[in-house]
Protein backbone atom coordinates (compact mmCIF):
# COMPACT_ATOMS: atom_id res chain seq x y z
CA UNK A 1 0.00 0.00 0.00
CA UNK A 2 1.19 3.41 -0.96
CA UNK A 3 -0.19 6.66 0.68
CA UNK A 4 0.09 9.40 -1.67
CA UNK A 5 -0.25 13.22 -0.73
CA UNK A 6 -2.33 15.18 -3.06
CA UNK A 7 -4.53 18.06 -3.53
CA UNK A 8 -8.61 17.97 -3.76
CA UNK A 9 -8.57 18.92 -7.44
CA UNK A 10 -6.47 15.32 -8.47
CA UNK A 11 -9.56 13.98 -10.32
CA UNK A 12 -9.15 10.41 -8.11
CA UNK A 13 -9.56 12.51 -5.24
CA UNK A 14 -12.40 13.73 -6.95
CA UNK A 15 -13.71 10.07 -7.65
CA UNK A 16 -13.79 9.06 -3.74
CA UNK A 17 -15.31 12.26 -2.18
CA UNK A 18 -18.10 11.23 -4.88
CA UNK A 19 -18.28 7.41 -3.89
CA UNK A 20 -18.20 9.19 -0.01
CA UNK A 21 -21.14 10.93 -0.78
CA UNK A 22 -22.81 8.43 -2.81
CA UNK A 23 -21.96 6.31 0.45
CA UNK A 24 -23.70 8.80 2.71
CA UNK A 25 -26.66 9.76 1.25
CA UNK A 26 -27.52 5.75 0.83
CA UNK A 27 -26.86 5.23 4.26
CA UNK A 28 -28.47 7.69 5.95
CA UNK A 29 -31.86 7.61 3.96
CA UNK A 30 -34.11 10.22 5.08
CA UNK A 31 -31.81 12.25 6.97
CA UNK A 32 -29.44 12.95 3.65
CA UNK A 33 -31.40 16.25 3.59
CA UNK A 34 -28.62 16.96 6.21
CA UNK A 35 -25.98 15.90 3.88
CA UNK A 36 -24.05 17.85 1.65
CA UNK A 37 -22.30 16.82 -0.88
CA UNK A 38 -18.26 17.91 -1.84
CA UNK A 39 -17.92 21.45 -3.08
CA UNK A 40 -14.38 23.55 -3.22
CA UNK A 41 -16.14 25.72 -0.58
CA UNK A 42 -15.26 23.28 1.97
CA UNK A 43 -11.72 24.40 1.58
CA UNK A 44 -10.02 21.40 1.72
CA UNK A 45 -5.92 22.19 2.23
CA UNK A 46 -4.72 18.43 1.63
CA UNK A 47 -5.71 14.93 1.04
CA UNK A 48 -4.21 11.55 0.88
CA UNK A 49 -4.64 8.72 -1.38
CA UNK A 50 -4.34 5.12 -0.62
CA UNK A 51 -3.34 3.10 -3.71
CA UNK A 52 -2.68 -0.70 -3.95
CA UNK A 53 -0.89 -0.70 -7.53
CA UNK A 54 -1.73 2.38 -8.48
CA UNK A 55 -5.28 2.27 -7.98
CA UNK A 56 -7.28 4.31 -5.02
CA UNK A 57 -8.55 2.42 -1.92
CA UNK A 58 -9.62 5.02 0.22
CA UNK A 59 -8.78 8.81 1.28
CA UNK A 60 -8.37 11.50 3.89
CA UNK A 61 -8.58 15.01 3.58
CA UNK A 62 -7.47 17.70 5.97
CA UNK A 63 -8.14 21.46 6.91
CA UNK A 64 -7.25 24.07 9.54
CA UNK A 65 -10.02 25.27 11.68
CA UNK A 66 -7.90 27.82 13.39
CA UNK A 67 -4.31 28.13 14.08
CA UNK A 68 -4.01 25.35 16.42
CA UNK A 69 -6.66 22.76 15.49
CA UNK A 70 -6.81 20.67 12.20
CA UNK A 71 -10.03 18.78 10.74
CA UNK A 72 -10.20 15.06 9.56
CA UNK A 73 -12.41 15.37 6.41
CA UNK A 74 -13.67 13.04 4.19
CA UNK A 75 -12.35 9.35 5.22
CA UNK A 76 -13.03 6.94 3.19
CA UNK A 77 -12.34 3.65 2.05
CA UNK A 78 -14.20 1.77 -1.10
CA UNK A 79 -16.13 -1.60 -0.37
CA UNK A 80 -13.74 -4.25 -1.53
CA UNK A 81 -10.71 -2.52 0.97
CA UNK A 82 -12.80 -1.94 4.46
CA UNK A 83 -11.56 -4.45 7.23
CA UNK A 84 -7.69 -4.16 5.57
CA UNK A 85 -5.91 -1.78 7.53
CA UNK A 86 -6.30 1.27 4.98
CA UNK A 87 -7.78 4.06 7.52
CA UNK A 88 -4.80 4.06 9.94
CA UNK A 89 -2.15 4.57 7.46
CA UNK A 90 -4.41 7.33 6.13
CA UNK A 91 -4.84 8.76 9.70
CA UNK A 92 -1.22 8.64 10.70
CA UNK A 93 -0.45 11.09 7.38
CA UNK A 94 -2.75 13.27 8.03
CA UNK A 95 -1.73 13.38 11.83
CA UNK A 96 2.09 13.80 11.31
CA UNK A 97 0.82 16.81 8.51
CA UNK A 98 -0.96 18.22 11.36
CA UNK A 99 1.45 18.24 14.06
CA UNK A 100 4.05 19.67 11.37
CA UNK A 101 1.04 22.77 10.59
CA UNK A 102 1.49 23.50 14.18
CA UNK A 103 -1.79 22.37 15.41
CA UNK A 104 -2.53 20.98 18.84
CA UNK A 105 -5.72 19.41 18.06
CA UNK A 106 -7.28 17.04 15.42
CA UNK A 107 -11.03 17.92 15.19
CA UNK A 108 -13.93 15.75 13.14
CA UNK A 109 -17.70 14.82 13.24
CA UNK A 110 -19.31 12.17 12.16
CA UNK A 111 -22.24 9.61 13.16
CA UNK A 112 -22.58 6.96 15.99
CA UNK A 113 -24.19 4.74 13.73
CA UNK A 114 -21.56 4.65 11.39
CA UNK A 115 -20.33 2.00 13.83
CA UNK A 116 -16.68 1.33 12.71
CA UNK A 117 -15.68 4.68 11.92
CA UNK A 118 -17.01 6.02 15.34
CA UNK A 119 -15.14 2.72 16.61
CA UNK A 120 -11.77 3.59 14.50
CA UNK A 121 -11.70 7.06 15.24
CA UNK A 122 -11.82 5.96 19.57
CA UNK A 123 -9.02 3.10 19.08
CA UNK A 124 -6.90 6.10 17.51
CA UNK A 125 -7.44 8.13 20.57
CA UNK A 126 -10.18 10.62 19.31
CA UNK A 127 -13.04 11.55 22.23
CA UNK A 128 -16.41 12.33 21.54
CA UNK A 129 -17.10 16.21 22.86
CA UNK A 130 -20.36 16.46 21.95
CA UNK A 131 -23.21 14.69 20.78
CA UNK A 132 -26.65 15.71 19.67
CA UNK A 133 -28.42 12.39 18.96
CA UNK A 134 -27.06 10.47 16.46
CA UNK A 135 -24.61 13.05 15.71
CA UNK A 136 -21.00 13.27 17.61
CA UNK A 137 -17.97 15.50 17.62
CA UNK A 138 -14.54 13.74 18.44
CA UNK A 139 -11.30 15.28 18.93
CA UNK A 140 -7.65 14.25 19.31
CA UNK A 141 -4.81 15.79 21.12
CA UNK A 142 -1.63 16.14 19.48
CA UNK A 143 1.59 15.71 21.46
Amino acid sequence: MEILKTTPEDPRALALFSRHDDFMIDFLGPDQKYYTRYTSQEAIEAVWLALEDGQPMGCIAFRKKDDTTGEVKRLFVQGGFRGKGVSKPLLAALRAHALAAGCRKLFLDTRITLEPAASLYQRMGFRITYQQGLYVQMELTLL
